[in-house]
């Protein structure tokens, strides 16, 4: 329940919310348009994306995604990782022979023909 001092209804900070996640505008931007602090009106939008049951903005974006929730995902997500690490791997050592070759090939093309 919102404290007397509240200065903005429920309504206000839900329509302010709904309408910054429907329209994609920044929370920053529709704050300083409506002449309130930036970090009211992030809260607002974290408040209601938490009460409707929705991502996160960093979720939303990719930024961050959710822990696993149990240790089973852990480990798939584990393991996930460490084949890419692999895989990224291979790749660079791919890419440093090719180096190598250039280097080589360079070397020879460079000597003074005589």
């Amino acid at each position: 329940m919102p404290s007397p001092n509240t200065r903005y209804s429920p309504e206000v900070r839900r329509q302010t919310a709904e309408f910054i996640l429907s329209s994609g505008k920044s929370a920053t931007g529709v704050a300083e348009e409506m002449g309130i602090d930036t970090n009211t009106v992030c809260k607002w939008v974290r408040e209601y994306r938490r009460t409707h049951d929705m991502p996160t903005y960093a979720e939303e974006k990719g930024i961050k995604t959710p822990t696993p929730v149990s240790s089973a995902e852990f480990r798939q997500k584990a393991k996930d990782l460490e084949h890419e690490l692999k895989r990224t791997e291979k790749l660079l050592k791919e890419e440093r022979e090719k180096v190598e070759i250039l280097k080589k090939s360079l070397r020879i093309f460079m000597q003074p023909q005589g």
